[in-house]
């Protein structure tokens, strides 16, 4: 007799949303007398909102890059021109935000390296990418202190200094394209890692070499997760989203798919 199981769902922020028209956006602005406010604002809201049926609740993402770099003194122009230091206010107050829509939402940031800075300072590769990782670390501190459960890095790939130095209990990775050299990578730091289907392959070849605790599949249907049952238990495989712009009732169908027959 077949059961019913229902995983757990989880986000992992966006690489975007759809821009708002002018009558959405002016409906939206008209709500915020007296506060501080932007499109990133809006679409940091608007996304985690949308998010009402997953258990793990995640904003931001890839278009979150704007912020940070707003937030970096020392940066201008995409090129770093002295020892960065973080400007912490519009982080925060997004972080305070976040945490009064949803209790234990997460965020998702694009990587230190992902931002295409480039160091006119150090003159040290890694002296420089430490310490962009200092600020991410500052960063996510202070909006854990506000409200905000814990982060996802966003990259295609990563370097092994970001992965060090960024890899807390509070931190997650996760690479979009991944092949299995970063695939391996993070497993050498994490043991829950996301994917899309087309890597259920890969995941599959190199679990052997390296404890894997949870799998996430991003945009993964119901023959993917039944595929899945040969290797892990239920409680351990995770169906996740990560939303692009023009997709409505994304996160509905992502609630839908993680329901199944075993």
């Amino acid at each position: 007799m077949k059961k019913k199981v229902a995983l757990k769902t989880e986000s992992f922020g966006a690489e975007d949303i759809k821009n708002p028209d002018i009558k959405e956006l002016s409906a939206w602005i008209s709500g915020q007398r007296r506060v501080s406010c932007d499109l990133i604002t809006y679409k940091t809201e608007t996304l985690l909102k949308s998010q009402k049926n997953i258990d793990r609740p995640c904003t931001g993402g890839v278009f979150y890059r704007k912020r940070i770099e707003e937030s970096i003194d020392g940066l201008k122009g995409g090129f770093l021109k002295s020892e960065p230091d973080l400007s912490k206010e519009d982080l925060i107050y997004d972080a305070r935000r976040v945490a009064k829509i949803r209790k234990r939402a997460r965020v998702a940031l694009p990587s230190p390296l992902s931002l295409g800075i480039e160091d006119v300072y150090y003159g040290d590769h890694e002296e420089f990418v430490s310490s962009l990782c200092e600020i991410y670390s500052k960063l996510m501190r202070e909006q854990r202190d506000a409200g905000v459960l814990s982060h996802i890095i966003i990259a295609d790939r990563f370097s092994p200094v970001e992965l060090e130095e960024l890899s807390k209990s509070k931190t997650s990775f996760f690479s979009p394209l991944a092949n299995a050299s970063v695939l391996s990578l993070i497993l050498d730091y994490r043991q829950d890692i996301a994917i899309y289907p087309n890597k259920i392959p890969v995941i599959k070849e190199i679990m052997n070499r390296y404890e894997v605790n949870s799998l996430t599949v991003i945009d993964g249907e119901k023959s993917h997760f039944k595929e899945l049952m040969n290797y892990f238990d239920p409680e351990n495989v995770i169906s996740g989203g990560f939303e692009k712009p023009g997709n409505p009732d994304y996160w509905k169908k992502i609630s839908e798919f993680s329901e199944l027959e075993l």
